[in-house]
């Protein structure tokens, strides 16, 4: 009996709910954050979600930080050893956001220890690494994700959806391009160009990472490019003043060729001046062409060359919002755009739904067999700038 006038205990309601899943979040920087909002979030945003998540823990190794973090976040607790995060009992569901060069040990660990494991992008660092991970996951026979969010928004599930249909005819082209702008500036301090500092992942690893999961979501499998890596700015002052070489890729860009003969261009940047988060690209068909541009995510630019009134025909400008779009089952009411966060609140929910209803990852979700294929391909961009050939890929 509640002691308050009319106050109904719920606490009792929530745990009676179908199915609970325990999370841990390993890594509590802006990714972790990102993650743990969007587990908070699936019970707003799903009327009858897969299951509920528990944040039973967030890890860090900075205890003020992890622990304010843990506040803000409502997580049960925090760990600063994901050894004993993955050792915790209460935990099915691991998820790794630590920084790209730390996801291959954590993830093998979780895997071993039968938790289910989604991963942060890129998947590794190196093609082995990436292999070994992939290896673990399938060896243990856990669900494996990585955690590609932009597949996961409306407008690229509805291009998705009319591409399977057919609708575009015959595949012609593939423009895609990541394009941001954190370097441009040969002044930026080199804290401030954020992939030649940290682990220096660069930028092909960074984001170009997330353009090549795109074009392999929509088109298929890449199986020869030329490419090229290039690196503008040599050297950055670092916050103590001290000049330092800069080593990671500023930019990256290869004509690609896909298994069903469609050919293309994939890009990824952080010198263009300007752009400040734009993940864009066009496809050309037969019967019709689409566009997507991240900076109008609401929203899918199609073409159809069957448009019964050919005195208005055009692009048209389709609002991706109503509840017969895919992933627009939700809460919101028609028209009421959905913003960046959502790509990791319904990737998050499709992985849970898998673990929970024994459903597979793929094809909407990248696992970690997407995520060697595409350290494979970034790996290629490398050996073919520095050959100066086109390589195959097999």
């Amino acid at each position: 009996m509640s002691s308050y006038d009319g106050f109904h205990d719920s606490s009792r309601a929530a745990a009676e709910k179908p199915a609970h899943i325990g999370v841990g979040v390993i890594g509590h920087g802006f990714m972790g954050k990102v993650h743990s909002n969007a587990y908070l979030k699936i019970p707003f945003s799903y009327p009858d979600p897969p299951a509920y998540p528990d944040l039973v823990a967030v890890c860090g190794r900075n205890e003020t930080a992890v622990r304010d973090t843990a506040l803000r976040l409502k997580s049960g607790g925090y760990y600063t050893d994901w050894k004993k995060l993955i050792a915790d009992p209460r935990i099915n569901l691991v998820d790794v956001c630590t920084p790209d060069d730390r996801h291959e040990a954590p993830s093998i660990a979780a895997a071993e220890a039968g938790k289910h494991v989604i991963c942060e992008k890129p998947l590794a660092m190196t093609v082995p690494a990436a292999k070994a991970m992939r290896d673990a996951a399938v060896k243990a026979g856990v669900k494996h994700m990585l955690c590609h969010n932009y597949r996961f928004f409306p407008a690229v599930r509805l291009a998705r959806q009319l591409l399977d249909a057919g609708a575009l005819g015959s595949l012609y082209q593939f423009r895609g391009r990541y394009l941001q702008d954190a370097g441009h500036n040969p002044e930026t301090p080199l804290e401030g160009a954020w992939y030649a500092a940290g682990t220096k992942s660069g930028v092909l690893l960074g984001i170009g990472s997330h353009i090549i999961d795109m074009a392999r979501f929509l088109i298929g499998e890449i199986v020869s490019l030329s490419g090229i890596v290039k690196t503008y700015n040599g050297t950055r002052t670092s916050g103590s003043g001290a000049v330092e070489q800069v080593k990671a890729d500023e930019e990256n860009m290869a004509l690609v060729e896909f298994e069903n003969g469609t050919i293309g261009t994939i890009e990824s940047s952080c010198v263009s001046t300007g752009r400040k988060n734009q993940l864009a690209w066009e496809i050309n068909g037969s019967k019709g062409s689409m566009s997507f541009d991240l900076e109008d995510p609401n929203h899918l630019q199609v073409y159809l060359d069957d448009s019964v009134l050919k005195e208005v025909q055009g692009f048209a400008n389709v609002s991706v919002t109503g509840g017969r779009h895919p992933l627009q089952t939700l809460i919101l009411p028609p028209g009421h755009n959905c913003g960046w966060e959502y790509g990791h609140i319904h990737a998050l929910a499709h992985f849970i739904d898998c673990i929970v209803n024994g459903k597979e990852v793929a094809p909407f979700g990248a696992t970690f067999e997407d995520g060697y294929r595409i350290q494979v391909i970034m790996e290629a961009f490398h050996t073919s700038y520095s050959s100066g050939k086109r390589i195959k890929l097999t």
